[in-house]
């Protein structure tokens, strides 16, 4: 972990102490959870494939619903 300075307004600061107590929370919890609400989490791995296999299929096919050759796919020129 690594500590950040932050600067906020007094009155910003207090209700922030208030909503941080009233959760049960540190304010650095606070305000840490605070921030990944708004710029997320790192995604496992296992998060990352279901998401990408969850997302549009790539169709691959001509209008014949062939797939294409291995030579039209690679270009050995």
């Amino acid at each position: 972990m690594k500590n950040v300075t932050v600067t906020m307004d007094a009155a910003l600061l207090q209700r922030a102490r208030v909503a941080a107590a009233r959760d049960g929370k540190s304010l650095s919890r606070f305000v840490a959870e605070a921030v990944e609400s708004r710029v997320g989490r790192p995604l496992t791995q296992l998060e990352a494939i279901q998401r990408f296999l969850a997302g549009p299929l790539m169709n691959l096919t001509d209008e014949n619903g062939k797939a294409p050759a291995r030579d039209q796919i690679y270009d050995d020129d």
